[in-house]
């Protein structure tokens, strides 16, 4: 028999020394993958590329957008990601459609609301997607974040994302 009366594979190995086992190899495998992984295709060994990023918010809360200044950084809130520092800000009435009691749909703005766009240079791979990988994460045109700009937080998006020359 390969198990015997006392539990023991081939009369040598418990079962539980297995299990045991097994629980620990895929432990480690796991803290490998946490510590170890790759950081998203970034080439090993790639000199970091020079990335502007312009993001945009329609419709964020004046104070908040106001508290923003040049040199402040920007930053992923969700993943703490660093994306640079602010070099350009543009602010303009918030951006929101609303329908009439006609049924069209028309633009307007909320009082006490701005819309922005804020130019960012930082650090990061480039990829031949055009889209650029920073502390592992890749981000691209058109998504949507929890931004950190300085003290405040607003919601926005990626408007553009290019290399500096």
């Amino acid at each position: 028999m390969i198990i015997d009366s006392k539990g023991k594979l081939f009369g040598k190995i418990s079962i539980i020394d297995i299990l045991i086992l097994a629980v620990v190899i895929a432990g480690l495998a796991g803290v490998w993958h946490t510590f170890f992984r790759s950081s998203g295709g970034t080439g090993i060994g790639r000199t970091p590329d020079t990335v502007v990023f312009e993001f945009y918010g329609a419709e964020a809360p004046d104070y908040a957008v106001n508290s923003v200044k040049i040199g402040d950084l920007a930053r992923d809130f969700d993943r703490a990601t660093t994306f640079g520092t602010i070099t350009d800000i543009e602010t303009d009435d918030s951006v929101t459609y609303v329908e009439t009691a006609d049924g069209q749909v028309v633009r307007s703005s909320t009082p006490d609301y701005l819309s922005y766009y804020f130019t960012v240079e930082g650090t990061g791979i480039m990829n031949d997607t055009g889209t650029v990988t920073i502390g592992g994460y890749e981000y691209s045109v058109g998504r949507t974040l929890h931004l950190r700009f300085g003290d405040a937080i607003v919601t926005g998006r990626i408007y553009s994302i290019d290399k500096k020359e």
